[in-house]
């Protein structure tokens, strides 16, 4: 009965065998973990984008469009609603004699873009100077509008709503238009024969005036048809309803506050209204306008009315321009207004917007 005791014997030798294998495996891999180190791969740099993106004879490339191309598709289109610009103009003093030397510049507007130094832009400059018979002439440019910009000559102004216009207030302004987009506006026929009258006056002896309005050339006082008489300083304005359904008007009623006050009508010979009339003035004035050419909504000039005021006693004088409007509908008037006036007792009333003599106090 030997046999078990040596069959346990071999089994342990087996046992004590396996294991030490099984050690000696696991020893072998940690030695190959920690032995091992990756492979040196040659470093990597970034790539600047310009150098990947070059493009080369062989290469394609999807190029954007440039500024210069894209206004040139655009020029295309837009040329269509162009017509040729030719104008004729004259300049003449307050008595009518031409005057020569007088320098315009004018712009052309137009829905093409034009290339400058300085970028693009809608409009084409045009500058003139005019000959002794006072004549100048605009052509060659192309567009939709032309604007005169500037009109002038040492020692001579325009009349005083031109004189802020030019200055770069809202005032008035010399517009012609050549193309009307669906006829909306009238287009103006240029004639060589009858060219455009501007005019100048000479300055004489230009006195410190007050120059005003809300703004001049902007939005004046609003009325209300109906209402009673509005002051307005030394005089007072009234709108009534004179009109019909079928055939719309109103009535205007200027007049003045001061017993010893007055206003008169500028005759419409008298552009400048550089000097009051010495007599004539009457306690009020009135005056009558239709819906044609007084729509705001279509940005109509409106009513125009000019006339000057003699007030505190005589010793003041002032020159005013109104520009009423239809009712809207609620009855309300909108209108544009200036004025100039001498505090001094003088009927001169010569200014220069450009460059005022300082404001008396009143």
């Amino acid at each position: 009965m030997r046999t078990k005791p040596v069959i346990l014997v071999a089994g342990l030798l087996l046992t004590i065998g396996f294991v030490t294998l099984i050690m000696f495996s696991l020893h072998q891999k940690a030695s190959w973990v920690t032995a091992y180190k990756p492979p040196r791969y040659p470093a990597i740099h970034p790539v600047e984008p310009q150098s990947v993106l070059k493009p080369t004879d062989k290469q394609h490339k999807s190029v954007p469009e440039s500024e210069e191309m894209h206004w040139a598709k655009h020029n295309a289109i837009a040329a269509r609603f162009d017509t040729r610009v030719r104008f004729w103009g004259k300049v003449v003093d307050q008595v009518g004699i031409p005057l020569g030397g007088v320098k315009i510049v004018a712009s052309v507007t137009t829905l093409r873009m034009i290339k400058t130094a300085n970028g693009y832009r809608e409009y084409e400059i045009l500058k003139a100077t005019t000959h002794t018979d006072g004549t100048f002439m605009f052509d060659g440019a192309e567009g939709m509008y032309l604007d005169i910009d500037a009109l002038g000559k040492d020692g001579y102004v325009l009349p005083s709503a031109y004189q802020f216009g030019m200055s770069c207030v809202n005032g008035a302004k010399y517009r012609y238009r050549y193309r009307s987009i669906g006829n909306q506006d009238k287009v103006f026929t240029p004639n060589s024969f009858s060219p455009e009258i501007f005019h100048l006056w000479k300055l004489i002896k230009p006195e410190p005036l007050e120059i005003g309005g809300d703004t001049p050339g902007r939005k004046g006082p609003k009325f209300k048809v109906g209402d009673p008489p509005r002051p307005l300083r030394t005089i007072s304005i009234m709108v009534s309803d004179v009109g019909t359904v079928q055939a719309p008007q109103w009535e205007v009623t200027i007049s003045a506050l001061e017993a010893n006050g007055g206003v008169v009508m500028a005759k419409p010979s008298d552009i400048f209204m550089f000097e009051a009339p010495e007599s004539g003035y009457t306690h009020s004035l009135k005056f009558r306008y239709r819906q044609e050419g007084a729509d705001e909504s279509l940005n109509d000039s409106g009513a125009a009315i000019r006339f000057f005021v003699r007030s505190n006693n005589g010793h003041w004088y002032s020159a005013r321009e109104y520009d009423f409007y239809s009712p809207n509908e609620d009855g309300i008037v909108s209108t544009k207004m200036s004025f100039w006036l001498n505090p001094s007792g003088s009927r001169n009333l010569e200014h220069d917007g450009a460059h005022p003599l300082p404001q008396p106090s009143l």
